[in-house]
C-alpha cells in the first residue's frame, strides 16, 4: 500500500485539492482510501465534508488511535479531519515519528492514505514526510514554483535519512491552461527542473470549473463530473502512483 504525502513549502499549488482529488480518486476505483489532514487551515477537512469538532489528526498525533478518530466522508473516502490546534505542534526529539507510528495500525484497513500538510516546513510537514512512501509535489506553471519545488525536494532527501522508504513519486501541474504562452514556458522549466532532479513529472491537471464546483457542494468529484478534465487527470495521476 502506498501512504501518500502531499506537500509543498509554498502556497496556493492546488495541494489541499489535489489530496482530495486522489483520495476520491482511489474511492471511486473501489479502494479503501484514507485521507489525513495536518493543515490547521482544514481545505482538505472541509472538502470531503468532515466534522472537525470531533476526533482529528491533533489527536491522533497526541496519541489517540486512528480508529477511534476516523470518519466516513460521504464524498467517498475515509478522513481523519484538521484541527486548528494543529498549529501548536512542537517539536521535541523523536517527535517527527510521531504519524509514523500513529498511522500503524491503520495500514492494514487500506489500500492507500494521503496526507494533506500545510505550506510551511516544520513539524507537521516533517511528520507526514516521515510517515509517508511517497512524495507528490503539486505546482503552478509560475516562477515561485521552482523555488517551492527545490526546497520539498531538498526537506524530502533530509527526511530519506531516517524514512529510507520515502520516494519522490513525482511533480504535478495544477490548474493548468496551455492557452497561455508564459503558462507553457513555464512547464517545460519545471519539466526540465524535475528531470535534473530525478523527480518524475507525473502529469497535468487541466483547469476546470466542475472541481470548484464539486468543492464548493461538498460532494465527491468523481460523482459530479467524472468525466471532467480535472476528474480524468488526477484519476490519470493516482494510476501511475499506484502502480510503482
Amino acid at each position: 500500500m502506498q501512504i501518500i504525502a502531499v506537500a509543498n513549502q509554498k502556497g496556493g499549488t492546488g495541494k489541499s485539492t489535489t489530496a482530495a482529488a486522489l483520495a476520491q480518486a482511489a474511492a471511486a476505483q473501489g479502494k479503501k482510501a484514507l485521507a489525513v489532514d495536518l493543515d490547521p487551515q482544514g481545505n482538505l477537512s472541509f472538502t470531503l465534508n468532515a466534522d472537525m469538532h470531533r476526533g482529528t489528526s491533533f489527536d491522533l498525533l497526541e496519541g489517540k488511535p486512528a480508529a477511534r478518530l476516523i470518519q466516513h466522508s460521504s464524498t467517498g473516502p475515509d478522513v481523519i479531519p484538521a484541527s486548528l490546534n494543529n498549529a501548536t505542534i512542537s517539536s521535541s526529539r523523536g517527535s517527527a515519528k510521531r504519524l509514523q507510528a500513529a498511522l500503524l495500525p491503520a495500514k492494514l484497513g487500506y489500500d492507500v492514505i494521503i496526507i494533506d500538510t500545510p505550506p510551511t516546513a516544520g513539524e507537521l510537514q516533517y511528520n507526514a514526510l516521515q510517515a509517508a512512501t511517497a512524495l507528490i509535489i503539486p505546482l503552478q506553471a509560475e516562477i515561485y514554483s521552482l523555488q517551492g519545488l527545490y526546497q520539498i525536494a531538498e526537506t524530502a532527501e533530509q527526511i530519506k535519512k531516517t524514512n529510507p522508504a520515502l520516494t519522490a513519486a513525482g511533480v504535478i501541474l495544477t490548474r493548468h491552461n496551455d492557452r497561455s504562452t508564459i503558462a507553457r514556458q513555464m512547464q517545460e522549466n519545471i519539466k526540465a527542473a524535475a528531470q535534473q532532479m530525478t523527480i518524475p513529472y507525473l502529469g497535468t491537471i487541466r483547469e476546470g470549473v466542475a472541481i470548484r464546483e464539486a468543492q464548493a457542494l461538498q460532494v465527491s468529484l468523481y460523482e459530479y463530473a467524472p468525466k471532467s478534465k480535472p476528474a480524468l487527470d488526477y484519476m490519470s495521476v493516482l494510476k501511475k502512483i499506484m502502480e510503482e
